[in-house]
């Protein structure tokens, strides 16, 4: 396991970057719930604000362009009426007439209408050729034949000029002027006008609207709401606007001539032929719209700043229990159990999460301590099994010499017997002799003497040496014996580690299953469970090996006490023919004695020695037989021993292996606090 990856677990939680946390993206799906529509219902209601506003300021520019015209249609009209009936003033006409009249009784009734207009203009009489006749405040008289005004009055009609500039006064203004007609005849004598200084318009304008001016009939600006405007000043003109060209009296639209976006509403007055426009810029209507938004703006961001609050309190309670169970399986990820000890009593998913954690970690727990437990009898079989496979390879060796000594034996007492056979030989040789002639029976019986004396001596040593034979072939049997004892042993604890990886087995199937139900949370100790189970699976198949060793070691063991039997069957038949021949040679030394004491006897004594001579080679022929049998039954008593051997250090090796395993096994557990 890396330093890094256990670095990892031990931080838990901190090793998610906090753009990827579940804390950081609930509160982010908090805020973007509240969020949205909050913003949704920002642009709703800016947008219906300003739509309504536009509509509001529309329509309030519609009506104060009508209030101020029709403030400025008041104006003209009480000028209409004062001119209009002081041209019907039959003072008026009979002056005009050229009859008498009191002058002074006619500057007064002037005078008295211009103070009833109080703007500071004076009304003035013209003739029909132009020539102004009478002032009331006898000002400066000038022909305004040129006017188009009086021109336009001597048709027969009130009307008011465009803009114009007195000649008598100097000042930017209009004039309006009506006729006066002979009631006799119907003859237009001459005009009666009266001007008007355009900057009283200014007044009006700049006491009813923020931004508003009046165009006469040509789209000359006449007045400006917000200065005022000199008689040498440049004035723009307006013909070319829509409603300097359109039939409609009243309207509004939106402009940009200004330089600025602006809504302009227009009326235009039928009397004056004048337009009053009235304009508010796009920003100002908006503003009011924009403070709506921005208080909703406002209440939004103290919304979202309770919505984020609320967001973080209600992350922490979802993201604490999660951070907890996280640590808790990074410290089962890094071997240690530790249980939650918090969220334990919440009645919601969390706590039935931490509940659920808890029960997997102490599930995990005792389990890991099963297979700790089990793997420690695995160590500890296999350590046994080991020093027995030593015990049985060391007794395997011992087994092994005593073989070689026993081949040894037999390869000896071969060539004794062999020996022996020679030596009857010479035995028979003499005999004929003695029958063949007497006179040599001393010498012969001298040579018998001595060739069965050497007899007798090779007799014995045979004999002695068939009966350690005899001995140790038994402590082979014994030792042969004690083998299966052990491989005996070896399969019940064979089977008591079979026993151990059935449980270990079953174990990790058990791990599995649990590790199943936890799910991610499980993982990497399903993964330990599966080692677990292929370690228990390793055992298995070693014990079945080691078993199927021992069987075939068992039943080798078996042939070796079988032969082993044979050999000592032998031995006892060998002792019992070397007895016989022993017996023999002892009774041809007494008749060798009788030989050499009376020489009457030597045919009979040859006689005897001869059928003596047959049995002893009879006899020698059986125990050569039964030498080279023994040798045999030697030979393969070695290599079965050897193959025994083998077998056990193959058990030696297997039980080393085991004992490997177990010790891994341990070592794996370790990792388990």
């Amino acid at each position: 396991m890396g330093k890094t990856d256990k670095q990892t677990r031990q931080n838990g939680s901190g090793s998610v970057s906090k753009k990827d946390s579940v804390k950081t993206r609930l509160i982010s799906a908090m805020l973007l719930v509240a969020a949205v529509p909050l913003i949704i219902a920002v642009v709703i209601s800016y947008i219906t604000s300003t739509t309504k506003a536009k509509a509001d300021a529309i329509d309030s520019l519609e009506w104060q362009a009508w209030y101020v015209e029709a403030a400025i249609v008041t104006v003209i009209q009480n000028n209409q009426s004062s001119i209009t009936f002081f041209a019907d003033s039959p003072t008026t006409i009979a002056f005009m007439k050229g009859e008498e009249v009191d002058l002074d009784e006619l500057k007064e009734q002037m005078q008295s209408l211009d103070e009833y207009l109080a703007d500071g203009n004076v009304l003035v009489l013209t003739n029909s050729q132009g020539q102004m006749l009478l002032r009331d405040d006898d000002g400066k008289l000038t022909d305004i034949s040129e006017r188009e005004f009086f021109q336009e009055a001597m048709k027969g009609s009130f009307n008011v000029s465009n803009i114009i500039i007195s000649a008598s006064t100097g000042v930017r203004s209009i004039s309006m002027a009506a006729p006066v007609i002979d009631p006799d005849t119907g003859k237009v004598l001459g005009t009666v006008h009266r001007n008007y200084n355009l900057n009283d318009f200014h007044k009006i304008l700049a006491e009813e609207c923020d931004e508003g001016f009046v165009v006469d009939r040509n789209g000359d600006m006449a007045a400006h709401s917000q200065y005022e405007i000199g008689p040498d000043d440049e004035v723009p003109n307006f013909s070319s606007s829509p409603y300097m060209n359109t039939e409609e009296i009243e309207g509004s639209y939106r402009s940009t001539a200004a330089g600025y976006p602006t809504y302009l509403a227009y009326a235009k007055d039928s009397l004056s032929g004048f337009t009053v426009c009235v304009a508010k810029r796009e920003a100002a209507v908006m503003s009011t719209a924009k403070q709506s938004a921005y208080l909703v703006i406002i209440i939004g961001v103290i919304l979202l700043i309770i919505v984020l609050v609320f967001s973080f309190t209600l992350a922490n309670g979802f993201t604490k229990p999660i951070i907890a169970v996280n640590d808790s399986l990074a410290q089962l990820a890094d071997g240690s159990f530790s249980e939650i000890n918090d969220f334990t009593n919440r009645k919601d998913e969390f706590g039935e999460i931490v509940r659920n954690t808890n029960s997997v970690i102490g599930k995990l727990n005792e389990i890991v301590g099963h297979i700790k437990s089990s793997a420690q009898s695995v160590g500890e079989s296999s350590e046994e099994l080991a020093d027995m496979a030593s015990q049985i390879a060391a007794t395997t060796e011992g087994v092994s010499n005593a073989v070689q000594e026993i081949a040894t034996g037999a390869i000896q007492q071969a060539e004794e017997i062999q020996q022996a056979a020679e030596n009857v030989g010479r035995i028979t040789d003499a005999v004929g002799g003695v029958q063949n002639s007497t006179e040599d029976v001393e010498s012969i019986a001298g040579r018998m003497k001595e060739a069965s004396e050497s007899s007798s001596t090779s007799l014995l040593n045979l004999q002695s040496s068939s009966s350690e034979m005899t001995e140790k072939i038994e402590d082979i049997a014994r030792t042969i014996s004690a083998t299966q004892k052990a491989v005996s042993d070896i399969n019940e604890r064979v089977e008591g580690i079979s026993g151990i990886a059935a449980q270990t087995n079953l174990l990790s199937l058990n791990a599995s299953i649990e590790a199943a139900r936890a799910g991610e949370a499980g993982r990497g100790f399903a993964v330990v469970a599966e080692e677990i189970r292929k370690l228990a699976d390793d055992s298995e198949n070693l014990a079945q090996e080691i078993r199927q060793v021992m069987d075939i070691l068992l039943q080798e063991a078996q042939q070796a006490v079988s032969a082993a039997g044979l050999v000592r069957q032998g031995n006892i038949e060998q002792q019992e023919a070397l007895g016989e021949t022993l017996a023999s040679v002892n009774g041809m030394l007494s008749d060798i004695e009788e030989t050499v004491s009376g020489v009457k006897k030597i045919a009979g004594g040859a006689s005897t020695c001869v059928e003596s001579n047959d049995v002893v080679s009879d006899a020698m022929s059986s125990l050569s037989a039964i030498s080279q049998e023994n040798a045999a039954s030697s030979e393969t008593t070695g290599a079965s021993v050897q193959e025994l051997s083998a077998t056990v250090s193959n058990l030696a090796d297997s039980a080393r292996g085991l004992k490997n395993i177990a010790e891994k096994l341990n070592k794996e557990m370790e990792f388990f606090k």
